[in-house]
């Protein structure tokens, strides 16, 4: 096999589980986990509005919209527990329906947003008027040392180039800028136990499975430094994680359920999600460590 690693470039590399008919290697050396497309595949293809609202193509969301709630709950409880400067210029990457960037703005934050589907960065324009724009996280659209926030909630396991992607947020990160993420945790216990049912082994979307180690590697490699990672707890309605189980039991999307109650916010944290705080490696630090190798 002639497959690398896209986070440490291993070439020891392990068949670790099949999930529809898909093979998910992993590798031997950091631990991350991935498929590996056919050639023509164009992930920008899966990203219609039918992934947003609609439950006929066996991935995606029932009706992203109806998680609003939960969903700023959620991202202003993150950026809250951050200790971020307001008034920052701040960039959301794989912005959905703007949900993150209007609580951002709503926080005193210089708030943008850039999504890859125009059907959504259409609907986004709603939430935040002015503020999303549609384009490929290949290329950022701003310049160089123009931001002091990037947060990617979600978002990094969809990338088919992570490292690239991190390579363009630290491009346009001012020195000891933030970048904020979050991703799921393949060596957690619960995806260990749950094996192919694990219920963020969702393809083809998913293309990457992050472990800590491999996430500190890949981070590490684009001159980040980690400030924090750990599992926190987000709320979610009680109808979507009723949906996810079905969606486990079955192997297929399926409708929110709408009766009383669905809409019901719960907190949950199966340890499976990271939150990383990390911060970009400026000119001084990059100096100190040079210092203390040549010591």
């Amino acid at each position: 096999m002639t497959t690398d690693c896209a986070v440490c470039g291993a070439t020891s590399l392990r068949p670790k589980l099949e999930k529809d008919g898909i093979e998910i290697l992993e590798c031997r050396s950091c631990g991350l986990a991935f498929w590996v497309p056919d050639p023509d595949f164009r992930p920008e293809s899966l990203y219609a509005a039918d992934y947003f609202e609609g439950t006929g193509r066996g991935h995606g969301y029932g009706d992203y919209g109806s998680l609003e709630v939960a969903l700023r709950a959620n991202f202003s409880k993150r950026l809250g527990s951050a200790a971020l400067r307001p008034g920052a210029r701040l960039l959301d990457l794989g912005a959905a329906f703007g949900f993150g960037v209007s609580e951002a703005a709503r926080a005193g934050f210089g708030a943008f947003g850039l999504e890859l589907s125009r059907s959504a960065a259409r609907r986004a324009a709603v939430a935040a008027p002015g503020a999303i724009v549609a384009a490929n996280a290949l290329r950022l659209p701003f310049g160089t040392a123009s931001l002091e926030i990037v947060t990617l909630w979600d978002v990094l396991e969809h990338l088919p180039d992570p490292a690239a992607v991190l390579g363009e947020i630290a491009r346009v990160l001012v020195p000891d800028g933030r970048l904020l993420l979050t991703t799921g945790d393949v060596g957690s216990l619960a995806a260990r136990i749950l094996g192919a049912r694990w219920h963020l082994y969702t393809l083809p979307e998913h293309l990457f499975f992050f472990s800590r180690r491999s996430l500190r590697v890949l981070l590490e490699g684009a001159g980040f430094e980690i400030e924090r990672m750990r599992a926190e707890f987000s709320v979610y309605p009680l109808g979507y994680v009723v949906e996810r189980l079905r969606r486990t039991l079955l192997g297929r999307a399926t409708a929110v359920p709408t009766w009383p109650g669905a809409r019901l916010r719960v907190p949950l944290n199966l340890l499976d999600i990271v939150t990383v705080h990390a911060v970009k490696r400026g000119p001084r630090a990059e100096e100190a460590e040079a210092e203390e190798g040549a010591s």
